[in-house]
């Protein structure tokens, strides 16, 4: 989505639901509050009618402020400007650019995302470190516009609906609401969608509260979550310095960092012991431990990157499709995919760019990661592997050739639950193979980053961790390279 033009955002089904949601507990809360307690006389009625306006516009504006101002997004085609710190840094072929500390891609934006935390279907838009205050804000005004709309609405609905009572025990002066069958039911609905979003609001407003005083986003906590697991699991007996979240300043800190605005987005103040590459780089970790787990598979058939592939696949493929909004992959014969997830009749993973796309700087549209069906594609076997080690090793195997020292190298992983990958999985380039297909396993090799072609990490196995020494006197941030500042 472009990011110059935001009324875009609009025509979206999150947007159009909210406001119109939006306008009709706004018409009806006026409308019972005209007869249950109308501006008069008293100063109580006048501060509750200009209370109701406040929370319109309220959460009118931080709702335009979420969507129209942005998370912010990082420039395509990005670089640090000290270039040796790109082999600190995360590399995203969408964006065909370096991701900064802290941002992530987001599928649905198509856009890297300074710090970002969700994206949220409701504002059509991502939330991050340019409006995430503003969110907060329009969940909080939110919530207290749907308490105070219960507190006029239901007192008003019973009042109309006991008005003859009212008027037998003469107390006539209180029976002032009229009601009809339509407002009647307009009343109704009000109160389910102020109880409905009120309590979506306070369980938002919770889990944003974590992000605030923990500087933590939900994306965070999963990395720190990982982690933990790969140093329990992984490295038993390495005894690896755990990690250590550098982030966290302590809950006024993350208060001041969170609500008044400061910095780019781009450089964050860290803890002693800590630096700007400390995050990024476990996430380097992870990542290669991951497509370490990997296996990879060649498209014989067309996917057409549909969530119902009736026609190309069938209805048995269509329904047992997986129960979650992660994207589907188009994928034309002779793709190479490296899968990591696997379902009985579907399979997860990557597309590998090809040479053909790498050389005219140009992707084919759709996304590289997401579901597609597992007849469309099959397992990279070496022809002359032999029956005996397949039963041994508990699967088929195939290799390839580490490019940078001539070696073989030799893979073990059990198989991932629900799936069926092999155990071993070696490679072979052989003299008589498709160049195509050799440039494109080459591919695999080195996943098309920048920054992943040493075969180790630049770190002590027992350590585990850079050094990069401390900055000398007022060092410019390496990341000011003329992106737009926080919107105030």
């Amino acid at each position: 989505m472009n990011e110059k033009n935001e009324l875009r955002r609009f025509l979206h089904w999150g947007p159009f639901i909210l406001l119109s949601l939006t306008f009709v507990v706004t018409c009806t809360t006026l409308h019972m509050n005209s007869m249950w307690w109308p501006p008069g006389p008293t100063w109580g009625s006048w501060v509750n009618y200009c209370l109701i306006w406040f929370h319109v516009f309220a959460v009118l504006y931080n709702f335009l402020r979420t969507l129209m101002v942005g998370p912010g997004f990082v420039p395509k085609k990005w670089r640090p400007q000290q270039n040796e710190s790109t082999k600190f840094l995360q590399y995203c072929q969408r964006c065909e650019g370096y991701k900064p500390p802290r941002s992530h891609h987001c599928r649905r934006c198509d856009r890297c995302v300074l710090k970002m935390d969700h994206h949220c279907p409701w504002v059509n838009n991502c939330v991050g470190w340019s409006n995430q205050a503003s969110f907060v804000y329009f969940l909080l005004f939110f919530l207290s516009a749907s308490v105070q709309g219960i507190f006029i609405v239901a007192p008003a609905l019973f009042r109309g609906v006991s008005k003859r009572y009212l008027i037998n025990i003469n107390m006539k002066h209180l029976a002032t609401v009229n009601l009809t069958m339509l407002s009647c039911l307009a009343c109704i609905i009000t109160l389910g969608i102020y109880m409905g979003m009120g309590l979506a609001c306070l369980k938002l407003l919770h889990m944003q509260a974590k992000v605030i005083f923990t500087n933590k986003t939900e994306i965070e906590r999963w990395i720190i979550k990982k982690a933990e697991f790969r140093r329990e699991a992984y490295y038993p007996g390495k005894h690896m310095k755990p990690f250590v979240y550098p982030y966290d300043l302590g809950w006024r800190s993350n208060y001041r960092q969170m609500f008044v605005p400061s910095g780019d987005g781009y450089s964050w103040t860290v803890l002693p012991g800590c630096n700007q590459f400390t995050l990024t780089v476990e996430q380097l970790e992870q990542k290669k431990e991951k497509r370490a787990r990997a296996r990879s598979y060649k498209c014989i058939s067309p996917a057409t990157g549909y969530c119902l592939p009736i026609i190309s696949q069938g209805i048995w493929v269509c329904m047992t499709i997986p129960c979650n909004d992660d994207p589907r992959i188009a994928l034309k014969p002779g793709d190479l995919v490296r899968v990591t997830r696997s379902h009985q009749h579907w399979m997860y993973g990557e597309r590998v760019i090809s040479e053909e796309e790498e050389v005219e700087r140009k992707q084919r549209s759709g996304a590289i990661k997401g579901w597609f069906p597992r007849v469309c594609v099959e397992m990279i076997v070496d022809e002359g592997s032999d029956d005996e080690e397949n039963n041994r090793t508990g699967g088929e195997t195939f290799i390839v050739d580490n490019r940078s020292e001539g070696k073989v190298e030799s893979e073990t992983e059990d198989t991932q639950a629900g799936g069926d990958v092999p155990h071993e999985v070696r490679y072979s380039k052989k003299p008589g193979m498709d160049p195509y297909f050799k440039r494109t396993l080459e591919l695999i090799e080195n996943e098309n980053y920048a920054n992943l072609d040493d075969e180790k990490p630049p770190w002590d196995e027992d350590e585990a961790e850079y050094d990069f020494g401390e900055p000398e006197g007022n060092t410019p941030s390496p990341w000011i390279d003329g992106t737009r500042k926080r919107a105030l």
